[in-house]
């Protein structure tokens, strides 16, 4: 699944209340999904073909939705890699405007 479609504006992701709370930590975690961006953000620049890139498993689970509602999805593995994923996209975005690119 590509960034657009699990963030896109035709779902709903649901966090459980159970849910652990975020434990990433720079160097296990975060800094080698930022490594990982980052020299694809760099292959693309160079004039690189940069194909799709696997950032990790996230499991889940379509809800039942009337008619006509947007459709969710539970999560049931993954919310640290989604958390991270969304402040990284929020911090992009915040240097576009910036720099309005």
């Amino acid at each position: 699944m590509s960034l657009y479609e699990l963030f896109g504006p035709d779902q709903r992701l649901v966090v459980p209340i159970f849910q652990r709370p975020y434990v990433w930590t720079e160097g296990r975690n975060w800094r080698p999904m930022w490594e990982d961006v980052a020299a694809l953000a760099n292959r693309r620049l160079s004039g690189d073909d940069v194909h799709r890139h696997f950032l990790g498993a996230v499991v889940l689970d379509q809800l039942k939705t009337p008619t006509g509602s947007m459709p969710a999805r539970q999560v049931i593995d993954g919310q640290q890699r989604l958390t991270t994923l969304q402040i990284l996209l929020a911090a992009v975005r915040d240097v576009g405007v910036e720099l309005e690119v």
